[in-house]
């Protein structure tokens, strides 16, 4: 299957509400404003021939991991206390998967949680850290940018981007990390 990046968010929406988690809340009258909303999208080897997708969808209450292309998909619920970005999007970065879309919101609770934990060696995936703050010079994610989108005012964590460290974890091999 070739795809492009906007046909994989695509699908992994579709994906998503084919979820038991997402039906049973529509079975239960949940709006579906309320309901999951992709949050970001992961994927193993390349955009146009992926070999896994882990997508990540959050409401109020909890966080949903999802892989859209496993047949059954597997899906698993994520309390707060239970997500970090550290390891659901830095050990994977780490590991080889790339970030290919991510909603200004997660951009912020990314920041916030680098924020608050680079100085206290609360960041255990550093290259990880350093692949996604590339990601962002990639992409134009700024602390103006996300202050315009959400209402961020925390740290400018770009001042932690580190360009060779950043190269050396995009070298990296795959390898999914064990929860």
């Amino acid at each position: 299957m070739s795809t492009s990046k906007e046909q994989l968010m695509r699908f992994a929406e579709s994906a998503l509400k084919q979820t038991a988690i997402y039906q049973r809340n529509c079975e239960m009258g949940m709006p579906d404003e309320e309901n999951y909303k992709m949050s970001y999208l992961l994927v193993e080897g390349s955009i146009n021939k992926p070999e896994r997708v882990l997508a990540y969808a959050v409401n109020d209450q909890a966080v949903l991991l999802f892989h859209p292309m496993e047949k059954p998909m597997y899906e698993s619920l994520l309390n707060d206390w239970d997500f970090n970005f550290d390891y659901d999007l830095f050990q994977y970065l780490e590991g080889g998967f790339d970030l290919i879309a991510m909603t200004p919101d997660a951009h912020t609770g990314v920041w916030c949680e680098i924020a608050e934990y680079h100085g206290t060696s609360g960041i255990a995936c550093v290259q990880g850290m350093q692949k996604y703050l590339h990601y962002c010079k990639q992409h134009g994610i700024t602390k103006e940018r996300l202050a315009r989108e959400t209402g961020y005012d925390g740290m400018d964590v770009m001042t932690l981007y580190d360009r060779q460290a950043a190269k050396e974890s995009r070298g990296k091999t795959s390898q999914e990390p064990e929860r």
